[in-house]
């Protein structure tokens, strides 16, 4: 009974998960719908299924480590058809054998030095559908193979097939040979079924029986020493392990153990030299870790590990491979969407300086025992082991290249190519260069001060002519660059390079230039050296760049005339919110505080039903007006539900009442000039325009105001024109673009956009330019009063998917930003930049806040909305608190800066819809003196409530520019002038009288719009002093004692005593002093 009290040596293992420099990570491996394991080790190779058509795989060498894109990787273009199972030969490190299920089966020789090379191919046989296959255990060059209800034992160095098992039920899944090579085990008709053969005995298996009773997809079976492992489902869809003695296959499992509910397998790996069983689910993030042991139980529980990510596929390295010197045993490889993460098992010991050889028996070498002939000829033996002493350990895992400063050099030229921008109002199509004729500063090559450049990335852009300590200066971040008085340029040199703002100032001065003689339009490469940051394949945010001229076409098209220079001071000019940094950038809405529902002025209608939720990836759902949001209900009425959003609560039971379309509901906008028109596109080439008021009744017998018959195309997308009154951008199923006039009802141009469908639309802040993106993965943007209907830039290859996508212009159209869904290894190097937002299946819809650069993100069906102040300058994207609802959100839609109640510092009101509710979101900064108004936060806004120009006179091409107002209410005093007064006020009252004639200086408050512009003085200015706190107004309306006063009156009542403490201190007598 000694056995009972005898411990196991690695009933402690403890995996352990690995940092972040040691994963393999940004992999493009996707989703995965293979019923293999995913991946598969050798000693020096790790092989693992990769997104595509299905029939190609990736290669790393083991021990690779840190993000991996597709060009770091080797590709195994192996099969045309997706590839159903792949394995190492366990005698040859770099042989990998794949098959597909109705192709030849194929041997590939890798190479970490070169492409991988067919190495051999077998055919089995036309219609002979492979579904899984695994190498002999002993003798080289052995390959079984499974079909249905067939198996094949072949030599694939000779090519041949040695024999055919017959005797399968349905499908086999999987199969294993046993350790000494006698014995193959088949799981066949989705693990109900396992058949055992003697494959040098005859065709027939020696048994059948069977295994286990569930609904499962998959099964799996392993040979774990003696005995035989298998993985199923029991009926009730629960994890199923069953495990039998062998030989004793006609006696019930010697153990039976189940583990979670789940639709995913668990995957079976087995160490024999320390009896370990790994149990890995698929689609699970737990790995099960257990012992098998010679008694009850017989598999004993070790430990369970929870991983950071599902698990898509799972394989255990080579023993070859461990790190004996730190009590390594294991290395388990668990494949997910975008990495791989090898998790070493390590059995604790109270020293790892010596070798501990009683946790390392000696392994299974890479010398087979025998040849594919020699064994079916009955030769059994077993392969020689070896020992994992140090001395007689193997080479190490190579290790990854130390980058060189020629490579940090590439990298940074990669980071810093000179992004071009979108040209603004008046100004030609920017030229696009090509990557050698980036111009450099002081004449120098690019290549040579590329790692220069990096170096001085963090030293200020202009110079400010402060005398501060570099420690002590503050960098504010603005958007609008300052503009000399004689629009004079600085001269390109190191410490003040040019701005592309100022350069397109410099060019607007000179009326009539042609863009084939203007010079091109250079960045500041300090303002741009920031690397690409991106963690995970999923939904990113990308501003457009220049790229190389063979995937972009710049066509040169007309451009009206116009004071541009005086357009660009007044944007320049115009006082924008600064995002300032104290050690690093931040901005000033960090903490932006988002209220929801109730809490938000009790804005929620609750009991909405039938929401439609199968709207056009193309269309944003729900749209809101100043007086209504408007939502689509399911039906193929095309009803869209209206309402008032100042009486908010529950509808009324019953039908929903709204507008009846009469065909499918595509994409709908209120007009943005007129909050009771609200234009409706159709399936059917008709946009419905209605007219809605609040004194309406029922709508559901309501008729369109007007009626426009495009054609018989599906109408796409509808957006209004940002300036001029009825103008309304139209795209179209055929790939072509129109603008109407709809209070004319008359079509004005149609331009062809896209060789695919139109994805995304948006109008310029200007209403020059309209940015569209099609399923051609193209960019383009259109000035749509260029009668030759030819995009004015054009850039290929900008979106990595024809899905969904969004796009608009940001920072005083300066910038395009595509939001898509993106594949993080495809990265191009050379954008702007790049942030991933998250993972998801839908795509995020963005809305942008011209006033205060802020850009709302929010999925369909996600929780979160996710929210980023967007700069011209790095780090481009600064992330603010996010907002996460309890429930997933169908739409998010914005009203206008003018319903903003700017006094609680609210900066932009949303409303949320769901299946059941639609809620009011309010986004505000938490502030304390809420009495002022805070400019900082508020700057003059773009009027997006009132026209600029009608129709004719943007036709014309009118030089109009777009408004702004400031959104200070009036009588209240803005938070700056404030703080000057109280400043002022400290000042006099220390003087304690007037300049003039010496009586005492009174607190005037001086109104905001009275104040003469300031004069420049040669006095010195002294240093303020802190503003005393504001005056408060109670309940009647009276003034409160301000608390200089109070000060004062405590002042008059304690007696001033001048007196110093020197003053009783006895000197020295006369006579000690010496004179010298």
């Amino acid at each position: 009974m000694a056995w009972r009290y005898q411990a196991s040596k690695f009933k402690n293992t403890a995996p352990k998960l690995p940092k972040k420099e040691d994963v393999i990570f940004d992999l493009p491996i996707g989703t995965l719908s293979c019923t293999d394991n995913g991946i598969q080790a050798s000693a020096d190779f790790l092989a693992f299924h990769i997104e595509g058509d299905g029939g190609k795989l990736g290669v790393v060498p083991v021990g690779t480590k840190g993000r991996k894109l597709r060009k770091d990787i080797g590709i195994v273009h192996a099969h045309g058809e997706m590839i159903n199972d792949f394995s190492f030969m366990p005698f040859a490190d770099e042989l990998l054998v794949t098959c597909s299920r109705d192709d030849k089966v194929k041997v590939w020789r890798l190479s970490s030095s070169a492409e991988p090379l067919l190495a051999g191919e077998l055919d089995l046989g036309t219609g002979r559908l492979i579904e899984a296959l695994k190498p002999h255990s002993t003798a080289s060059n052995i390959v079984a193979f499974v079909s249905t209800e067939t198996a094949f034992i072949t030599d694939v160095n000779r090519q041949t097939v040695f024999l055919e098992l017959s005797g399968i039920n349905d499908k086999g899944q999987s199969l294993d040979w046993s350790e000494d090579g006698k014995l193959l085990a088949i799981s066949s008709d989705k693990g109900k079924e396992i058949s055992i053969y003697d494959p040098r005995s005859g065709s027939t298996p020696i048994v059948t029986f069977a295994s286990h009773q569930g609904l499962g997809r998959e099964g799996r079976v392993l040979f774990a020493g003696d005995r035989l492992l298998s993985s199923g489902f029991t009926s009730k869809r629960i994890q199923e392990v069953r495990l039998w003695d062998a030989g004793k296959w006609s006696e019930p499992p010697i153990h039976t153990q189940e583990f979670v509910s789940t639709t995913g397998v668990l995957i079976p790996h087995y160490d024999p030299d320390t009896k370990l069983v790994f149990l890995s689910g698929k689609g699970t993030n737990k790995l099960f870790l257990l012992e098998q042991q010679d008694r009850q139980p017989y598999l004993s529980w070790v430990t369970e590990l929870t991983l950071p990510e599902q698990t898509l596929g799972a394989c255990v390295g080579s023993k070859r491979r461990v790190t004996v010197m730190d009590g390594e045993v294991d290395t388990y490889y668990q494949l997910t969407r975008s990495s791989i993460i090898p998790v070493p098992c390590i059995v604790p010991r109270r020293t790892y300086r010596d070798f501990h050889a009683d946790l390392f028996p000696d392994t299974c070498g890479s010398e087979a025992a025998c040849t594919g002939a020699e064994w079916f000829n009955g030769a059994n033996g077993l392969p020689p082991k070896i020992s994992l002493a140090p001395a007689g350990k193997a080479s190490p895992p190579p290790q990854e290249p130390t980058p060189t400063p020629s490579s940090l050099t590439t990298v940074g030229l990669a980071a810093i190519r000179t992004p071009q921008t979108m040209g603004r109002a008046g100004v030609d199509p920017v030229k696009i260069l090509p990557d050698n004729d980036i111009p450099a500063q002081n004449g120098a090559p690019m290549q040579q001060q590329a790692t220069k450049r990096i170096q001085e990335v963090e030293e200020p852009t202009h110079d400010r002519s402060v005398n501060l300590p570099t420690k002590d200066r503050i960098k504010e971040l603005d958007y609008g660059m300052e503009v000399k008085e004689n629009d004079s340029v600085p001269e390109l040199t190191k410490k003040e390079p040019v701005h592309i703002y100022e350069r397109f100032t410099k060019a607007d001065d000179k009326e009539n230039k042609k863009e084939e003689n203007s010079d091109p339009i250079v960045t500041d490469p300090s303002t741009s050296s920031s690397l690409l940051r991106t963690l995970s394949a999923a939904s990113a945010v990308t501003p457009s760049s220049a790229i190389s001229p063979d995937s972009t076409q710049a066509v040169a098209s007309p451009t009206p005339s116009s004071t541009s220079s005086n357009r660009i001071r007044m944007r320049a000019n115009r006082q924008r919110p600064k995002s300032c940094v104290v050690g690093q950038i931040t901005s000033k809405y960090r903490h932006v505080e988002t209220l929801a529902g109730i809490k938000a002025n009790n804005g929620v209608f609750s009991n909405l039903r039938n929401v439609n939720t199968r709207l056009p990836p193309e269309s944003n759902g729900a749209c809101a007006s100043r007086h209504f949001v408007a939502v689509p209900l399911s039906g193929p009425a095309g009803v869209i539900g209206i309402y008032d959003v100042d009486e908010p609560g529950r509808l009324p039971d019953g039908v929903m009442d709204g507008i009846f379309n009469k065909a499918q509901v595509t994409d709908l906008q209120w007009n943005p000039f007129d909050d009771e028109q609200l234009a409706v596109g159709t399936d059917s080439g008709v946009i419905n325009l209605w007219r809605l008021t609040r004194a309406d009744g029922p709508r559901n017998e309501m008729q369109p105001e007007k009626q426009i018959k495009i054609s018989g195309e599906k109408i796409v997308i509808l957006r209004w024109h940002p300036l001029a009154s009825d103008l309304l951008a139209v795209a179209l199923s055929d790939f072509t673009l129109q603008l109407w006039n709809v209070r004319e009802q008359t079509l004005l141009h149609t331009i062809p956009s896209h060789r695919g469908g139109i994805l995304a639309m948006a109008w310029s802040a200007n209403g020059r330019r309209l940015a569209t993106l099609g399923k051609d993965l193209k960019l383009s943007v259109h000035n749509l009063n260029n009668p030759l209907g030819q995009p004015l830039y054009e850039r290929a290859g900008v979106l990595e998917s024809p899905r969904a996508a969004r796009v608009f212009f940001a920072c005083d159209d300066r910038m395009i930003v595509v939001v898509q869904l993106y594949d993080a290894a495809t990265t191009d190097l050379r954008s702007i930049y790049q942030q991933t937002i998250d993972n998801a299946t839908q795509p995020l819809i963005p809305h942008y806040d011209y006033d205060t650069n802020i850009i709302f993100l929010a999925g369909k069906g996600d929780r979160t909305i996710n929210m980023f102040e967007l700069t011209y300058d790095s780090p481009y994207l600064l992330p603010l608190s996010n907002f996460t609802a309890p429930t997933g959100s169908q739409a998010i839609t914005y009203h206008s800066k003018k319903t903003c109640n700017v006094m609680a510092v609210e900066f932009q009101v949303a409303w949320r819809l769901t299946e059941k509710t639609l809620e009011r979101l309010i986004f505000r900064v938490p502030r304390v003196k809420k009495d002022l108004f805070q400019s900082d936060l508020f700057p003059d806004a773009l009027v997006t409530w009132r026209a600029v120009m009608t129709p004719e006179e943007w036709l014309a091409q009118s030089d109009k520019e777009p408004e702004f107002e400031s959104l200070k209410p009036e009588g209240v005093q803005h938070l700056a002038s404030h703080t000057a007064n109280n400043t002022a006020s400290s000042s006099t009252q220390a003087n304690g009288t007037n300049g003039t004639n010496g009586s005492p200086a009174q607190a005037t408050t001086i109104p905001q719009d009275s104040l003469p512009s300031p004069q420049p003085r040669a006095t010195t200015i002294k240093p303020p002093t802190f503003p005393a706190e504001p005056a408060l107004k109670n309940t009647n309306g009276e003034l409160e004692p301000d608390k200089k006063e109070i000060e004062q009156s405590w002042s008059s009542k304690i007696t001033k005593d001048t007196k110093l403490e020197q003053d009783d201190m006895d000197g020295c007598e006369e006579a000690e002093w010496t004179e010298l």
